[in-house]
């Protein structure tokens, strides 16, 4: 479930910013892993610009994205046309050059657990960021693969391998990029939920 909120705000000299709210649902480890990962730079990883921790409100401020999330325009009527094939494979080159840099990190590689078209956001250029690393998770460069008991991510994006054992590396990313890339080429939904948040529709993969 969704244990945040977003919204838009202004800093005195007029930069637009995107606050993060977290919620008392909330763990600790999904704010404290964004406060680290965050702090990343890279042109397709989001910017966190500040930060603040005052008795249960844990907030969080990034550059604002004008253009909003990925979903919002390949599966939109009206926005889906309007991406030519030089704007999709702009999104495409920028997913695989935000995923290198993750996984290639020269400290430690990040698996980011939850690869989706939501937590992709456009800035007006169409120059996508990488964003939501509450979930994210690093492995050493000795380490290829870890186990985990909290299963984390969004159905119809997570790694067969993943769901039903835990055990997550630098494929479990991959293997969401396919899906996206797919979903950007087509403007189809691999997986289509209802509100009870079963399968529907939808078969890519």
């Amino acid at each position: 479930w969704i244990c945040y909120s977003i919204q838009e705000g202004q800093l005195p000299h007029g930069l637009v910013v995107g606050i993060k709210r977290f919620d008392h649902r909330a763990m600790l480890s999904d704010f404290s892993n964004e406060l680290q990962l965050a702090r990343l730079r890279h042109t397709n990883v989001i910017r966190l610009l500040g930060w603040c921790i005052h008795g249960e409100e844990r907030i969080l401020v990034y550059k604002f994205m004008h253009n909003g999330a990925l979903d919002h325009h390949i599966f939109d009527r009206i926005k889906g046309p309007l991406l030519d094939w030089s704007k999709r494979l702009k999104i495409i080159k920028g997913l695989v050059e935000g995923l290198v840099y993750l996984h290639k990190h020269p400290m430690l590689s990040i698996v980011h657990r939850d690869w989706k078209p939501n937590n992709i956001i456009l800035e007006c250029d169409m120059t996508l960021n990488i964003s939501d690393f509450g979930s994210a998770k690093t492995l050493s460069p000795d380490v290829t693969e870890e186990h985990t008991c909290r299963v984390v991510g969004t159905s119809g994006y997570i790694a067969p391998e993943y769901a039903p054992r835990g055990v997550y590396s630098l494929k479990t990313d991959v293997f969401s990029f396919g899906i996206l890339v797919l979903e950007t080429i087509s403007g189809r939904k691999n997986t289509i939920l209802d509100n009870r948040g079963d399968t529907v529709g939808g078969d890519l993969v």
